[in-house]
């Protein structure tokens, strides 16, 4: 079985565990989720999985340094929990570099998603939920020579020097899986992956034109953890807060 339908399968073989509970268990883990609220700030850490063979055999045979992404990206995002409905948005950047006295190499992996989950456990701080969204990922490759003996702005300017630049995006379906725990901060990991949307093109000239007969890059899995602050509540916690509250200023009341 290839790997897209054996994630897929095991994507709705998750997403489809509630179907197949009890009618009193639904009841029992609707009720305990059904008036959950929370949001927080997150710091995402992704690494991403990219094939990038057949560009790095391309790169090699015409002498120019491999295609070496970076290892984990950072970024930032917003997370909300809204009864059983977890909806995620995180921005990832990061660049990989080698610079030294002849040339500066650069590889920018970059990644936009935004995703919906829904939470299959009761408890409301600890969530497991299979989630589906839109991933755009990108990635750009930077290869500038740097001039050598140069002493004046003439001698800058009539240097022959050699700089390439080729960027690509994509969108993405975003399939995966994800475990939370929630309390005044939160820890998140998530496990996913992708199904191209479109076909991968790679793009020149501030990514105007189109660099035609080009190798790909495929994205395929990727993994995150994150980190974040904000807060969650169940309304029955609020009620019970409300009704105390309520309880001990009636008591005050009496003693003055």
């Amino acid at each position: 079985m290839k790997p897209t339908f054996l994630f897929l399968f095991i994507f709705f073989l998750a997403a489809s565990l509630p179907l197949h509970a009890q009618p009193d268990t639904i009841a029992k883990a609707d009720s305990a989720k059904s008036t959950v609220f929370g949001s927080y700030l997150i710091l995402p850490l992704e690494f991403p999985v990219i094939s990038n063979g057949s560009m790095n055999a391309e790169l090699g045979r015409l002498g120019y340094p491999g295609f070496k992404y970076p290892v984990a990206a950072v970024g930032f995002g917003l997370q909300l929990y809204t009864n059983r409905v977890i909806t995620t948005f995180s921005y990832n950047k990061t660049t990989r570099k080698d610079d030294n006295d002849f040339f500066r190499h650069e590889v920018e992996y970059r990644a936009t998603s935004f995703s919906f989950g829904y939470d299959l456990l009761r408890h409301y701080q600890f969530s497991l939920y299979p989630y589906v969204g839109y991933k755009g990922t990108g990635l750009n490759y930077l290869y500038q020579e740097k001039p050598q003996e140069v002493w004046s702005f003439e001698d800058y300017l009539k240097a022959n020097t050699n700089s390439k630049e080729i960027t690509n995006s994509q969108a993405n379906l975003d399939l995966g899986l994800g475990w939370s725990f929630q309390t005044f901060y939160l820890l998140n990991l998530k496990a996913g992956y992708l199904v191209p949307l479109e076909k991968q093109t790679w793009k020149i000239n501030n990514n105007k034109d189109l660099l035609r007969h080009s190798p790909q890059v495929n994205y395929k899995f990727y993994f995150t953890v994150s980190i974040g602050l904000g807060n969650i509540t169940q309304e029955k916690q609020k009620k019970t807060r409300s009704v105390i509250q309520e309880q001990e200023n009636e008591t005050l009341l009496q003693q003055i």
